[in-house]
């Protein structure tokens, strides 16, 4: 059984009366809540948290001890209902998009700078034009959100959710608008713009992958294709 959201579960505790159902339970029923709690008290679980359970499982056992069926039927042993509520994974923070996008950004530049200095170490440190520091940015940017925005799709409802079309022209959309600023930037003559040392993309691929581990760790991220 999976942990409901805080907010949600807050919700089904305030609707339902722990301790008016309590007494309504069977002798059989009332054991088995009485060494449910006992096992989560043993496991350092509070009050609070094991009231949030109780809302949502009395209401079901109740109406079970109605049609003759004990808790036992309903949920099993007490000590495998226990486990399944111990080691329920935890629910699955929402992430904004925009830090999604930005996360796999700086993930896609540290790929780039890899790739471009490698070839520019290969090639006697010269790399080949149109890719200077904004242009990788801009391309990773793109690649990011792009992987972010099909990310977010996939983890929809099916009936909430864009058809497989849609997501796809938009998200090639994305790629081709990226990909014509990037190769506008190649005409512009700065520092930013123009091609770099093999060194300083290896640098560029160091710091924007430390930066995407940080945000990882920091924020519990999901990889490229979660």
């Amino acid at each position: 059984m999976a942990q409901k959201p805080i907010k949600e579960a807050e919700a089904v505790e305030e609707t339902v009366d722990v301790d008016a159902l309590l007494p309504q339970l069977s002798k059989k029923n009332d054991e088995y809540i009485f060494k449910l709690r006992r096992i989560l008290t043993q496991h350092q679980w509070t009050e609070e948290r094991q009231r949030t359970v109780l809302a949502k499982m009395l209401p079901e056992i109740i109406t079970a001890q109605h049609q003759g069926r004990p808790a036992t039927q309903l949920y099993g042993p007490v000590t495998e209902k226990a486990g399944s509520l111990i080691h329920a994974p935890k629910p699955i923070k929402k992430v904004a998009f925009w830090l999604s996008g930005v996360d796999l950004g700086f993930l896609f530049a540290s790929m780039f700078g890899l790739v471009y200095g490698g070839m520019a170490l290969v090639n006697h440190g010269k790399a080949s034009a149109g890719n200077g520091l904004l242009s990788i940015i801009v391309m990773a940017m793109t690649a990011g959100f792009a992987f972010a925005l099909y990310n977010d799709w996939s983890r929809a409802k099916k009936d909430a959710r864009m058809k497989t079309w849609q997501i796809l022209t938009l998200a090639v959309a994305i790629i081709l608008a990226g990909s014509w600023v990037s190769g506008a930037l190649a005409y512009l003559k700065t520092p930013l713009t123009t091609t770099m040392p093999w060194w300083a993309y290896l640098i560029l691929a160091a710091a924007s992958y430390g930066i995407h581990w940080l945000l990882k760790r920091k924020y519990h991220l999901r990889g490229l294709m979660a």
